[in-house]
């Protein structure tokens, strides 16, 4: 059990450089965050849900769910060509790596509507457990905009469950995209779930440390939210703007974080798989994962071979 937390950790601690190294890589997650956080906010603020039939409702809270759990596939898929460009020695961008991605995200569309799935399941859930808010705000001011995405309006335990279910099931669906981008796997979830089996540890410690890192980053905004809340004189706009901006790059920083934790773990145990095979031809026991030399992509080592 330590030995995988300690193997989650030494991980942990090299993808947290990485965007620093390739601020591009975000650049996907930002243009999501641009469908998500107005779609959202529509919905939140101003469509008329207490007037719209049930089964409409449903139809379109999932149809919603499905566009997002889409978007945000299609910014892994670029982020696993942009890793396999690096790991062989070139400079990653966003054309190239947005056409590949886009053909291995309708390749994987099963997976995508089993996530929208489940996030569904979890949002009725949710919807049905969650007491009824009290003063809700209906009005799409700059500082409710900004509530909203920040999540201080979502600080319930009930809320906080449901929250990290939905990332349970996100970050499994980013364990499961390099088993198409990078082995072309004919059962990629299969795949997928066999490398969550093998590392669960591992796993289970990035989930916390993930989770850890958007606690942290989300900081700034809850002072702002305490600072105003202990004040008569209300905030101008700007300061809402601004919140709302820092926001959108704390979201795509902390799922970027996410998504290449997935795929690192996931580059490890090919590495792990090539090992073990290599150890059962020489009669030998299966290796540990932590015999294995990690694989980066700040390693300037190539571990994947050219798609």
């Amino acid at each position: 059990m330590f030995e995988g937390i300690k193997n989650a950790g030494a991980l942990f601690a090299v993808i947290a450089r990485i965007p620093l190294r390739y601020p591009v890589m975000i650049a996907p997650l930002l243009l999501v965050w641009c469908i998500y956080a107005p779609v959202t906010a529509y919905l939140y603020f101003q469509f008329p849900w207490n007037e719209t039939p049930l089964p409409a409702a449903l139809a379109l809270t999932f149809a919603t769910l499905f566009l997002f759990s889409y978007v945000i596939s299609l910014a892994a898929f670029v982020l696993l060509e942009q890793i396999r460009i690096i790991e062989n020695g070139g400079e990653p961008g966003l054309l190239w790596p947005f056409f590949t991605a886009f053909w291995n995200s309708v390749r994987s569309l099963h997976v995508t509507l089993v996530w929208a799935l489940l996030w569904f399941i979890l949002t009725i859930a949710e919807a049905a457990l969650r007491p009824k808010q009290e003063g809700h705000a209906q009005e799409p001011t700059a500082e409710n905009i900004a509530r909203l995405f920040s999540g201080a309006d979502n600080t319930s335990s009930i809320g906080a469950l449901f929250d990290a279910l939905n990332k349970g099931v996100r970050m499994i669906a980013f364990l499961i995209y390099p088993a198409v981008a990078w082995e072309r796997h004919a059962q990629p979830i299969r795949r997928g779930l066999a490398v969550g089996r093998a590392h669960k540890i591992e796993f289970a410690t990035g989930f916390v440390l993930s989770g850890l890192a958007a606690g942290v980053v989300f900081v700034p905004p809850v002072i702002v939210f305490i600072l105003n809340d202990q004040t008569d004189v209300p905030f101008p706009d700007w300061i809402w703007f601004s919140v709302i901006v820092y926001c959108a790059l704390a979201w795509s920083f902390t799922v970027l974080l996410e998504q290449l934790f997935a795929a690192e773990l996931y580059l490890w145990d090919m590495k792990w798989r090539q090992a073990c095979e290599a150890a059962a031809a020489a009669g030998k026991p299966a290796p540990p994962l932590s015999a294995v030399p990690r694989p980066s992509i700040l390693d300037g080592k190539a571990d994947l071979l050219p798609g």
